[in-house]
């Protein structure tokens, strides 16, 4: 069955114009800034200089003013959008599984960018970078998007954040919006990945999604557990204390995660992997008003 099916696309469409209407996502690249020297709109005229191109003299304005005149032009600077989907084993899991949602947000966060004529680029990682979608521009690029999309898997290994930032920085040279979908288990911490982004010039963004049942499995006694990055199985022996020590732990790590984006200016979005997937996409594109006439 198709990730991305019809039903799905049209409402893609549907809420990229309700963004466009109800203001600009903080998950999505600004407004175009004006690009002096260059471009097809011609903004006024200028004393004409040497070198200036002779193609480019203000003829029916000379005539009128006697003086040799240039016309002035401004074009639109492209807006980059960049995508990192963690693509780590943890991302399998849950009901439906984090992955899946996390696809589905980038889909429709590519969607509108592409309506709007950004250049997108979608990096997928785990252990660093493991696939990757060169940028497109127009949205007759969508298709190659969502094949893109449907085609990547969960990988194999541990996720490390900080390598595939810094594998980025060095490739990527256009600064611009990074938004960043995972679950953030990173065994040497989150923070240090949105430290290289910030240090470089680049603006990131936070869609974090987690799974309900991670927050209290319900597991006591006896159990055998499986950490499904490295594989390594441990036996342990889970008591009401520890149990509660464990959901402790987690609600502390989604606070520690909304602090350090407060602190740095981040946006930031957690969800869980069950949760409606159309208040969601609502959430994501910052249209919050009409999320509750849209259940």
């Amino acid at each position: 069955m198709s990730l991305f099916g019809p039903k799905l696309l049209k409402r893609f469409h549907y809420l990229s114009l309700i963004s466009r209407r109800a203001g600009k996502s903080p998950f999505l690249a600004g407004a175009r800034q004006k690009l002096p020297g260059g471009g097809t709109e011609l903004t006024g005229y200028r004393d004409y200089a040497p070198g200036d191109d002779f193609r480019q003299i203000y003829w029916t304005l000379c005539a009128r003013r006697d003086e040799v005149l240039t016309k002035v032009f401004e074009g639109d600077a492209d807006q980059h959008l960049y995508l990192l989907l963690d693509c780590s084993p943890s991302m399998k899991m849950g009901t439906p599984p984090k992955f899946q949602l996390a696809r589905q947000v980038a889909a429709m966060l590519g969607y509108a960018a592409l309506m709007n004529l950004d250049r997108l680029g979608v990096i997928a990682f785990g252990d660093g970078p493991v696939a990757e979608l060169p940028a497109l521009r127009h949205h007759s690029r969508l298709p190659r998007l969502l094949r893109f999309l449907e085609e990547l898997t969960p990988q194999s290994g541990r996720t490390n954040l900080a390598r595939t930032a810094e594998t980025f920085v060095g490739r990527y040279q256009r600064h611009g919006p990074v938004v960043v979908l995972s679950d953030l288990y990173d065994p040497d911490g989150f923070q240090r990945g949105f430290d290289i982004l910030r240090c470089h010039g680049y603006e990131p963004r936070l869609v974090q999604v987690h799974d309900p049942r991670e927050d209290d499995p319900g597991l006591l006694g006896d159990v055998e557990l499986l950490d499904v990055e490295t594989q390594e199985v441990r036996d342990a022996t889970i008591t009401e204390r520890a149990a509660r020590r464990y959901c402790k732990l987690v609600a502390e790590f989604r606070q520690s995660v909304r602090g350090y984006c407060a602190q740095h200016g981040i946006p930031c979005l957690q969800v869980a992997c069950d949760a409606s997937e159309n208040e969601v996409l609502l959430r994501v594109l910052g249209v919050r008003r009409l999320a509750a006439e849209s259940k």
